[in-house]
């Protein structure tokens, strides 16, 4: 879930070729969250592309074993911060008192090293704990996503071409850390010569996918998650979009998991979302890390043990990336920039749910205000049957289904651009309601609500496991 921790929250899109739209946020309800103060800005994409092109050069570098490179990263991350920022959005940033920052980017904008940005005094990335969002305009429906609620299950995939001994010591190092404890429930681990189809049968079966191995970048359709026997592609999870529930949180400790640089000022056209980062967030996957560049085995290990670490102490999902460069700072140093490769994909407040009712032990109240909400789905009122079936949804009567079923065109309605801010209210409770049940939750930025279609069949997929009405 998401945590009271305040954020700032900005919507960056590509206008056009020389030009960004930026957008701020405020952060609310599903229905609240937009400021309607866009600001068309100009920049120049060439030289952004150049210079985000020798911030990656700067860590292949640092992760061959040179050192003295932090001026020059310095200098690039300015560089960025000038040519790309316009002045109001500096100077928002900068009198920013918050932790948290969220961006809601378009593809066009993935390549931008923004955490390695510069503002004269630290970078983006050690000021602020940055989570990205990405732009799903054009991509389709609104994916389900996994609700991720404690114990996690958690699947570990290690060295599946059998040439990677390190990446096998990082996966037994994690399950002995993790398995059991808080939040992290059963830890599956798959090491040595692992196969595409063994891979497939499990992905959709855990909250949480740890892949330590190579992974590709750059050899189109053979992007991807090297196997024994092929590769997991974003071509492959698109297949299986829709099919199966994408993990809730991967965690890419491999090579190559983010490739947005090439295709930054037009280098090159793609259809969709480019990279397997961005194809498990279009599948529903809640949070990605990846890196933007290869990292080396020991600090990989690093990384990961400190950030689920952080985890397992109650942080968020942010502040476990935060101490995870912490700890690689006080290991190796900020001149190593071994601290600067990895990224967050999604929202960098949260952190797991406790499981549900917990917390509740007065059962009379929870069995009186079932009642009167089989009551209410008796009423002539559409309106009041629909809010009275989600909320028996909420309480764990999937009965309420068929009910809620008859009603469906009235909660399409609610969808409508034409709906009242009321009635768009009600429908995102009624969905948040029927995605729970479902184990699932809508996804996309918090002012859209899901379409028709992804509605549709989020309700056929828990009337098909319903329980029958008394």
């Amino acid at each position: 879930m998401s945590s009271t921790e305040p954020k700032v929250a900005l919507q960056v899109l590509m206008q056009s070729q020389d030009a960004i739209r930026v957008t701020p946020f405020r952060e609310g309800s599903a229905l609240e969250s937009t400021v309607k103060s866009s600001r068309i800005c100009p920049f120049h994409s060439g030289l952004v592309a150049d210079r985000s092109r020798e911030v990656l050069a700067l860590l292949a570098r640092a992760n061959a074993g040179e050192t003295g490179l932090l001026p020059q990263l310095v200098a690039a991350g300015r560089s960025i911060w000038v040519d790309l920022l316009p002045a109001f959005l500096k100077q928002r940033l900068e009198e920013a008192r918050v932790r948290n920052l969220l961006l809601h980017l378009d593809r066009q904008l993935l390549g931008i090293p923004w955490e390695l940005l510069h503002d004269g005094e630290e970078f983006l990335g050690r000021r602020f704990r940055i989570g990205r969002l990405v732009s799903l305009e054009g991509e389709g429906a609104r994916p389900l996503q996994r609700i991720l609620r404690a114990p996690l299950s958690m699947l570990i995939v290690a060295d599946a071409g059998g040439d990677l001994p390190a990446a096998r010591h990082e996966a037994t190092e994690l399950a002995d850390a993790l398995d059991g404890v808080p939040p992290f429930g059963r830890v599956t681990v798959l090491s040595g010569d692992v196969h595409l189809r063994t891979f497939r049968d499990e992905f959709g079966h855990a909250d949480v996918l740890h892949w330590a191995g190579h992974a590709h970048a750059g050899r189109g359709d053979q992007d991807g998650l090297a196997l024994h026997d092929g590769v997991f592609s974003a071509a492959m999870a698109d297949q299986v979009r829709g099919r199966v529930d994408f993990p809730g949180l991967v965690f890419l400790n491999g090579c190559g998991s983010h490739d947005g640089t090439a295709r930054l000022a037009g280098r090159a056209e793609v259809d969709g979302l480019s990279g397997l980062a961005g194809a498990l967030l279009l599948g529903g996957t809640r949070h990605v890390v990846g890196t933007l560049w290869d990292v080396r085995d020991e600090v990989a290990r690093h990384f990961a043990l400190a950030a689920y670490g952080e985890l397992q102490r109650g942080g968020t999902i942010g502040g476990a990336l935060a101490a995870a460069r912490d700890a690689l700072v006080a290991r190796w140093g900020e001149d190593s920039l071994l601290w600067a490769s990895h990224v967050l994909y999604g929202d960098p407040t949260w952190r797991p749910e406790q499981p549900v009712n917990a917390e509740l032990e007065d059962f009379s109240v929870l069995d009186g205000l079932e009642q009167k909400y089989r009551r209410d789905l008796l009423s002539p009122d559409a309106d009041q049957r629909l809010m009275a079936a989600a909320m028996l949804l909420r309480l764990g009567d999937r009965s309420a289904v068929p009910a809620l079923g008859r009603d469906l065109p009235q909660l399409i309605a609610w969808l409508s651009p034409d709906a009242t801010q009321l009635q768009r209210r009600r429908a995102a409770l009624v969905v948040q309601s029927l995605a729970t049940a479902a184990g699932l939750s809508p996804g996309g930025p918090p002012d859209e609500l899901p379409d028709e279609a992804a509605v549709r069949a989020l309700y056929d997929r828990l009337a098909g496991h319903a329980e029958p009405a008394a």
